[in-house]
């Protein structure tokens, strides 16, 4: 029996082999084709295997006038289903294709063209097939595939996604179509897709779970401006009622799972483990290039109380422009620090908080150009109360500063009375006051911490954001943090900001500025300042010496030089002159004592007069004052 079956096989196989089979086969697969793929060539031979499957391949597919393929098939297998082949029929029950090579353009029109190819309308039965027995269309497997996104003409390689594995299944019923698609990899990311037309409303949903670094394109992984180190992404989108896949409304959803990034610029770190959940509505328009976000919610906690409504609209695509505006009803402060990593959490030196915070944010412009972006925006603290944790410095008290030294270690300044340098604020001369404050900061009394209006004059010139950093982030920064420059530093000094705004106060964290800031390598606070550049008491400054004082804030080691050559440069000359005649403007200063500061000669310190300034540093003052951020 064992044998007569090993002969009947035998048999079978050389049967189907044969040259007028394949000449059959070839010519039968061949019409298959131009009936339900119109657009595609077979370019190989057709044969059967071990198993009996049709084996065929390559299939290509072409864009008209275009030399470049828009869709390679390696190789397709078909096996037949065995019910209708006992019964007379040859019908293929499931289609794998093996090595799938999609090419598309990032202007989408080389997507359009392949989206033409395999229309719904070129999938269905012939109309010849009327009448006879409805086939099921067979189920489709892939394995292999790869989506290759050309982004010529930047000369770059093309972004390449994949490989990717899964399956494909079509139903009919009438005019009604329903497709569905399961994929695996990369890595160990899963995906799904449903879609449903014709006769009615469409629907669309899509899953994609797990979706972690490795699923990236490597090209792209390489163009980011972070590495993903760990954690994984799930998505989620539902369109149920659709009249056009060009048009609609859906609804999306995105959770991250312990994600942890690592970049440079970022933190010395990797930041992480960050876990959040958003969601929110989508409308698109392929026509005019649109693309909004709406009525989302941002959350980092599952009971909500660390959560953000976004709104993000993109319009355009070859110079697109965006709207992304964020809005904070009620951010509980203490559910906040514990879910923020500690790269990213308030410092623990910080005053501890407690209550709720509020405000909003209004980012928009060209996308690649941020020199033109407008900014708006308004944050509400006024819901946030003190709360110190036990032990906990209290600023409002007598403190120890660890001032920094230019050459490694600090120094400790005492902030109070017990230091025979500091000065309380009540007993400093009101044109000191003002001139630090139109230097560095002439809105501290007006804002809440931050100032907008400074930050969008940055980013129109460039986006140095020295000049935008308000007097109470300066001393959030010398307070709490070190003096690097990364994103994660400016994140923990605006949550730091706002703990001096909520906790400490105007007046107190405007003392603690003057009496704390840096003056010259090992000078801190006005009085010592005072004493090294003019060897007199804070209390007795000229107009004059309170701005140049104030002039030298922004990078007083550099402006030790004026000190050994006793007098000022033109250039410097000219910053002076324009701090008083914007004391003069605001009427800190009148008419005689702006005239007498003009005329006045200052004089330095002899005793820090001891030595030559050279060309060199000559030079590095006609320089403007870099940026430290």
């Amino acid at each position: 029996m064992l044998l007569q079956g090993a002969i009947l096989y035998l048999g079978a196989q050389l049967l189907l082999r044969s040259a007028p089979v394949r000449r059959a086969l070839h010519e039968r697969a061949v019409a298959e084709l131009a009936t339900r793929l119109p657009a595609a060539r077979l370019e190989g031979p057709v044969g059967i295997d071990a198993a009996f499957r049709l084996v065929l391949g390559p299939i290509r597919i072409d864009p008209p006038e275009d030399s470049t393929p828009l869709l390679v098939v390696d190789r397709v297998s078909v096996r037949p289903r065995l019910w209708r082949l006992l019964g007379g029929h040859l019908e293929p029950g499931v289609v794998t294709l093996t090595g799938v090579h999609v090419q598309v353009d990032r202007q989408g029109a080389r997507f359009a063209d392949l989206a033409r190819a395999l229309r719904p309308n070129s999938l269905q039965t012939p109309s010849s097939a009327a009448g006879r027995h409805a086939t099921a269309p067979p189920v489709v497997a892939f394995s292999g595939l790869e989506v290759s996104l050309d982004r010529a003409p930047s000369g770059r390689p093309p972004m390449v996604w994949g490989p990717l594995a899964g399956r494909i299944q079509l139903d009919r019923q009438g005019e009604r179509t329903h497709v569905s698609v399961s994929t695996e990899g990369p890595g160990p990311a899963r995906g799904a897709l449903e879609a449903t037309w014709g006769g009615g409303p469409g629907s669309l949903q899509a899953r994609l779970h797990g979706l972690g670094a490795e699923a990236l394109p490597a090209s792209l992984r390489r163009g980011l401006p972070f590495e993903i180190r760990a954690g994984a992404v799930d998505l989620t989108f539902e369109a149920p009622n659709l009249e056009t896949f060009s048009q609609g409304e859906g609804r999306l959803s995105l959770a991250t799972h312990n994600i942890a990034l690592f970049a440079a610029r970022l933190a010395p770190e990797p930041v992480g483990p960050l876990s959040l959940h958003a969601a929110g509505r989508v409308h698109w328009d392929a026509a005019s290039h649109t693309v909004e976000l709406a009525d989302a919610t941002v959350a980092l906690d599952d009971a909500g109380r660390v959560a953000l409504k976004v709104a993000l609209l993109v319009t355009g695509l070859r110079d697109p422009h965006f709207k992304l505006a964020f809005r904070a009803n009620a951010v509980d402060w203490v559910a906040l620090g514990a879910v923020l990593p500690p790269t990213l959490a308030p410092p623990r030196a910080a005053p501890g908080l407690r209550g709720f915070l509020a405000g909003t944010l209004t980012i928009a412009g060209p996308l690649h150009q941020s020199t033109e972006w407008q900014l708006d925006g308004e944050i509400d603290p006024s819901h946030l109360v003190p709360a110190p944790a036990p032990g906990e410095s209290d600023l409002a008290r007598p403190f120890v500063y660890e001032a920094p030294l230019l050459r490694g270690g600090t120094r400790r300044v005492t902030i109070g009375p017990e230091n025979p340098a500091f000065v309380p604020l009540g007993e400093l001369p009101s044109h000191l006051v003002r001139a630090v404050l139109e230097s560095e900061d002439g809105g501290f009394y007006g804002h809440k911490g931050f100032d907008l209006f400074e930050v969008q004059e940055a980013l129109s010139n460039g986006g140095r954001l020295r000049g935008a950093s308000t007097l109470t982030q300066q001393l959030a920064k010398n307070l709490f943090l070190s003096r690097d420059r990364t994103l994660s530093r400016k994140a923990k000094e605006a949550l730091a900001t706002l703990a001096l705004e909520a906790a400490v106060g105007k007046r107190r964290i405007l003392e603690i500025y003057l009496n704390l800031a840096e003056w010259g390598d090992g000078v801190n606070g006005i009085g010592e300042a005072a004493q090294h550049w003019f060897g007199k008491d804070a209390r007795a400054l000229s107009p004059k010496e309170a701005v140049m004082l104030a002039t030298v804030i922004p990078n007083p080691v550099r402006y030790e030089m004026y000190l050994r050559r006793g007098a000022l440069t033109p250039a410097w000359e000219a910053r002076v002159q324009d701090l008083l005649e914007k004391l003069h403007t605001t009427g800190v200063l009148d008419d005689e004592g702006f005239h007498a500061a003009e005329a006045e000669t200052l004089r330095f310190n002899p005793s820090q007069v001891t030595k030559r300034v050279t060309p060199e540093e000559e030079l590095k003052d006609e320089i403007p004052v870099s940026s430290e951020e």
